[in-house]
């Protein structure tokens, strides 16, 4: 975890507690590179504590010493370095020091160096050299205006003890004054862990009568995110609108003799009708060329791959103006200036970084008369997509902007709305930008505003509109949405050009300060123009992409389709993941390796009370159905309200060869359109049962007070859902839900059930039918290999989310026990749980956190126990859980009671505990199972006050 953290975070505290976490193993080499990255990219005070364990372990390294920066640029050598052999250089530069207690000052000039290397005179490093300087001092904050003053905070995250200090320069480049950020009591959402950030204000009385805007920068100047900046250009832009509706409404005009607006909306279409109906115009309405600005920065390979599609797709007359942002990568910028000599792209250098508004600015300039596209540079393009953003733009008059589809664009994302699609490679993106351009020819969209990543703006509208504000959003987020909020203003549209698909990578994972800036650029943005949050979120709401995203999803569907298809087999599941989204995987890959192929029908409930939808998914990758791994088989447009639009569903289904259905479970789904469905279909389905929702609306038998139900006569579930609740969406009664169960039941060809537990249960419940009972996976044999135990104590480890149904309020009890009765037991939630807090306060157990599901077995393996625990207080139909434990060589012990109980009773490698077993009948079960793996007299010895439970052949406890 600590190695999580450092490399993470890159926090000298976790890289010193990485250290000595090595140091206490006994791995001296990691134990050094760990103290190394501490010293060599951090500053911080060396106390005798440090002192000590670093000459340990450079010692055990074979370093002559160690070296490490105290903040204020304070060089620290541990004593037993012989300081008049030491050599010390800034950047090949030789230092002079004087020293005093192994400590000494540097010097101005080697402040500003990057490296400072230590070594002794024979050339040996000290452990720590190189420092970086440079990581010193980085600065990262934020600044922004409010009411007239400059707040803002900042700190440097390799010292963080430093006083920031910074500099204010006026638009002339003046100097004005030295700024300290000394408050060390402000708070700030979102910060880095351990993050120490310090405030700072300049009052309005401070700035006034300045050359506007203002910039804070650090001693290298680079400016502070959110600088440059106008304290004053969100109060003028206040005035600016009051005096235009001033002067619409009648009053305040400068110019008596000319007659004011008769009213707003008069007003208003004056301004329509001067905007699309004069010569000059229509005139502008015409197309103009083009140019494509590309504001570059960083991202040498996404640049030059973003540029490659460029070249490859538009006519050598486009011009092509690439921005360089002052970029930190000599390459990208050699690059850059090796491709304007071939004359394949007009280069514009700025020398001082301007953030994305100042570097689009400057390629909208050198445009010209032009229209522009801006693009961003980790975009790529393929097929016809600058036509067709033209042909959008261009619909009707009063269009300012076009944008396109994008796999990450915000409003515009596809295939999920919500973005994080993944971005698809040069093959996909032709196949998906030629599918958009015919499903979706000349279709275009209103939107309230455009998207940056790729945004047509014409020329008519720069013209009235102006530029991005540089003024008010300095680096950038929000320039483009003021820019489209300000062309609304003025009667212009913005459409979604829904023809055309671009990929953009996106996904940047942005530091503190970016946050930051992000957050105050959009709070400005709301102040600017009032009620945008809210535009949105109605837009959002609305959906009106929805008919295009579905129309691609459609034709991305018929297009992967096989032209000579293979049998296939229907899945209907939900969207609830869990074990079922495990077995419908599995499920996919045995259907694979028999020649057939699975097609998926997710159920989803809708937002709308009582309403549910049906999505489809095809099994594309070998593992199963893709979860997100876009753009082969993820459609999650492709929806169905059954049963309204079931006419829809069967023209895509009977394309598809479908031979078999197989329904899994149907939360979300219209249970009588799924059996109309399989009826029009013709052909026979199979049931597999997953949970017990065909009979308890709360699907796992889990009664109100918090453990097995027992199984009670119908009439008692009504009591068990009122105090309680339901798990499945429908309001509907326990004995009208086994009347339909039963029903759909008897129709199927076979009702599979995976244990013999399961299907007694369900025989329990509808007489009527005949299950086959086959087991999801093949479980392990009986013999488990020798388990010693470090340190007498034994870990037992839980998995997954440990809630109330999977035995929290017993791992609870058990903790509580184990630290009552102070028996050397450490449990290890490996997953979650529904309360951390009461079980750490314990002393007796542990939660790492979420995990991915690949990541199940190594993640037990790793916690190096001997035994597992499921404290489910449920009959489980299988448990994916118990199989991980067991792939990890863990003995389990759980409660006799459903699949668990079964499998571990026929397996041998587990104990099997009565339901009511006391927490500490079920800790001392835990102690006498890991003595009997452990078999060590030393081990028997520390636990010899525990009760053994008996452990008959059979592995199951005696009920």
């Amino acid at each position: 975890m600590l190695a999580d953290i450092a490399a993470r975070c890159d926090l000298r505290l976790a890289w010193i507690g990485l250290a000595s976490a090595h140091w206490r193993e006994g791995d001296a080499a990691s134990a050094a590179r760990a103290l190394a990255a501490a010293f060599s990219r951090h500053a911080g005070a060396i106390d005798a504590t440090l002192t000590q364990g670093a000459d340990a372990i450079a010692a055990a390294a074979g370093a002559p010493g160690w070296c490490a920066l105290e903040s204020g640029f304070t060089l620290v050598v541990p004593p037993r370095c012989d300081r008049a052999r030491l050599r010390v250089f800034c950047d090949a530069t030789p230092v002079a020091l004087r020293w005093r207690a192994g400590r000494a000052r540097l010097g101005a000039a080697a402040c500003q160096g990057r490296n400072l290397v230590v070594t002794m005179d024979d050339g040996a490093a000290l452990l720590g050299s190189p420092i970086r300087l440079d990581r010193l001092r980085r600065l990262e904050g934020v600044v922004s205006p409010a009411d007239g003053d400059l707040v803002g905070w900042a700190w440097h995250p390799a010292d963080p003890d430093a006083t920031p200090v910074f500099f204010l320069h006026d638009a002339n480049g003046r100097l004005i004054a030295r700024v300290a950020a000394n408050d060390t009591s402000i708070a700030v959402p979102g910060a880095a862990p351990l993050a120490r950030p310090r405030g700072f204000r300049l009052p309005a009385s401070r700035i006034a009568g300045l050359a506007m805007p203002l910039a804070l920068r650090d001693a290298e100047g680079r400016d502070l995110l959110g600088s440059p900046l106008d304290p004053a250009a969100e109060p003028r832009s206040a005035e600016a609108m009051a005096r235009a509706i001033a002067r619409a409404t009648g009053g305040g005009c400068a110019d008596k003799a000319k007659p004011p607006a008769r009213a707003t909306f008069a007003a208003h279409a004056a301004i329509h009708a001067d905007l699309h109906g004069s010569p000059a115009e229509r005139a502008r309405a015409r197309p103009r060329p083009i140019s494509i600005v590309i504001p570059v920065y960083l991202g040498r390979d996404e640049t030059l791959a973003c540029l490659e599609s460029v070249f490859a797709t538009v006519s050598k007359r486009t011009r092509i103006l690439v921005v360089e942002d002052a970029s930190p990568e000599p390459d990208l910028a050699a690059d850059l200036v090796a491709l304007a000599k071939k004359r394949r792209i007009t280069l514009i250098r700025l020398p001082r970084n301007r953030g994305f508004p100042g570097a689009a600015n400057a390629g909208i300039r050198a445009a010209g008369g032009d229209d522009v596209v801006l693009l961003n540079s980790d975009t790529e393009v393929a097929g016809d997509w600058l036509a067709g953003l033209r042909a959008a733009a261009y619909h009707e008059p009063a269009i300012a902007t076009a944008t396109p589809f994008s796999n990450e664009a915000t409003l515009l994302s596809y295939p999920s709305r919500e973005g994080g699609n993944a971005m698809p490679d040069g093959a996909s993106l032709s196949r998906l930008a030629a599918l958009a351009a015919r499903a979706q020819r000349g279709k275009v969209i209103d939107i309230p505003v455009g998207v940056g990543f790729c945004l047509y703006i014409r020329r008519a509208a720069l013209d009235r509109v102006g530029l991005f504000r540089e003024d008010v959003f300095a680096q950038g987020y929000g320039e483009e949405n003021d820019f489209c909020l300000r062309a609304r203003h003025l009667g212009f549209r913005h459409v979604a050009a829904v023809s055309v698909f671009v990929a953009h990578r996106g996904g940047v994972s942005f530091g503190t300060g970016q946050r930051a800036l992000r957050a105050r650029n959009a709070a400005l943005l709301e102040r600017l123009h009032p009620g945008y949050d809210a535009l949105i979120e109605h837009y959002l709401a609305a959906d009106p992409l929805a008919p295009a995203r579905r129309r691609l999803d459609r034709a991305r569907w018929v297009a992967t389709r096989e032209k000579a298809a293979r049998p296939a087999v229907l899945l209907i599941g939900h969207d609830r993941g869990g074990g079922v989204e495990t077995h419908l995987a599995a499920r996919a890959t045995a259907l694979r390796a028999a020649g057939s192929r699975a097609i998926l029908l997710r159920g989803s409930p809708r937002a709308e009370a009582g309403r549910n939808r049906s999505y489809l998914a095809r099994a594309e990758a070998p593992g199963g159905f893709p979860n997100g791994s876009f753009p082969n088989g993820d459609f999650p447009n492709l929806g169905f309200d059954l049963p309204r639009e079931t006419s829809d569903l069967l023209t895509l289904l009977r394309a598809e060869n479908i031979r078999a259905v197989e329904i899994h479970h149907l939360l979300g789904h219209d249970h009588d359109a799924v059996l109309a469905l399989c009826r029009a279909l013709g052909v026979p389905y199979d049931v597999y049962v997953h949970d017990y929702a065909w009979l308890c609306p709360r699907i796992k038998l889990l009664g109100a007070e918090g453990s097995y139900c027992g199984e009670p006569p119908v009439e008692a579930c009504a009591a068990c859902i009122a105090d309680a609740g339901r798990e499945i969406e429908e309001a509907i009664a326990a004995p009208a839900l086994r009347k339909r169960s039963g029903l759909l039941l008897a129709g199927a060809a076979q009702v599979v059930a995976p244990t013999a537990d399961v299907a007694a249960r369900m025989v329990r419940h509808f007489p009527a039918i005949d299950p086959r009972v086959v087991p999801w996976e093949e479980d392990p044999g009986p013999r488990l290999p020798a388990a010693p135990v470090a340190d007498g104590v034994v870990r037992v480890v839980l998995a997954g989310a440990i809630g109330v149904e999977k035995g929290y309020r017993r791992l609870l009890a058990c903790a509580r026990d184990a630290e009552a009765r102070n028996l050397p037991l450490a449990f290890t939630v490996v997953g979650v749980t529904i309360g951390d807090e009461p079980l750490l306060a314990t002393g007796k157990a542990f939660v790492t956190g979420d995990y991915r599901p690949e990541e199940a077995v190594a993640l037990i393996a790793a916690q190096g126990a001997a035994i597992g625990f499921l404290p489910s207080v449920v009959p489980e139909t299988w448990c994916y859980t118990l199989s991980e434990m067991w792939r990890a060589d863990l003995f389990v012990i759980a409660f006799a009671l459903g699949a668990q109980g079964e499998r571990i009773r026929e397996s041998g490698r587990g104990l099997a505990l009565p339901l009511d077993a006391s927490p500490a009948a079920v800790n001392d079960a835990l102690l006498g199972a890991a003595r009997r793996r452990a078999g060590s007299s030393r081990f028997t010895q520390r636990i010899g006050a525990a009760r053994e439970i008996p452990s008959p052949a059979s592995g199951v406890f005696p009920l």
